[in-house]
């Protein structure tokens, strides 16, 4: 005798239980009042409303040219391969002080002098610029006022 096959029943509820329940959640933000802010689900607000102007402070190490050019160093003149690491170097120093940035300075022009990409480089400054960031972005380069020097030292020969 041959069994019948055993009824066949629909798809697993479960599955789009779990999808709706997802949904919501990613959608629940939008419920929220503006600002809000919560982990895991953020509305954004730093992205969500407009800001009054897209100026932005750059602090910078720069390597001085005999011509006085200034040619941008890269992060491990400041210590670190990490972009980040050497922009928070940067930023502490320049906030304790003109002590602490002379100090920086001098760390960074004995790098400097010692790596032979920047032979010709006769001192390093330490800078601080306000960009407009969105047009920074789109290719203007310019800062929206002269550059403050927080320290200059020439490099040690």
């Amino acid at each position: 005798m041959s069994s019948a096959p055993p009824p066949t029943r629909g798809p697993a509820p479960w599955p789009w239980l779990v999808g709706l329940v997802l949904l919501g959640l990613s959608l629940s933000p939008m419920l929220r009042p503006l600002g809000y802010d919560s982990f895991p689900f953020s509305s954004f607000p730093m992205f969500a409303h407009g800001r009054k102007d897209a100026v932005t402070t750059v602090h910078r190490a720069v390597a001085v040219l005999p011509d006085g050019t200034h040619v941008a160093l890269p992060p491990r003149a400041l210590g670190s391969d990490e972009v980040l690491q050497a922009d928070v170097t940067l930023r502490h120093a320049i906030r304790r002080g003109k002590k602490a940035s002379a100090a920086l300075c001098k760390a960074v022009a004995r790098r400097v002098a010692a790596d032979p990409a920047h032979a010709e480089a006769v001192a390093v400054e330490l800078l601080t610029e306000r960009h407009d960031a969105l047009a920074y972005f789109a290719g203007d380069l310019t800062p929206l006022a002269p550059p403050k020097r927080q320290a200059r030292c020439k490099l040690p020969r």
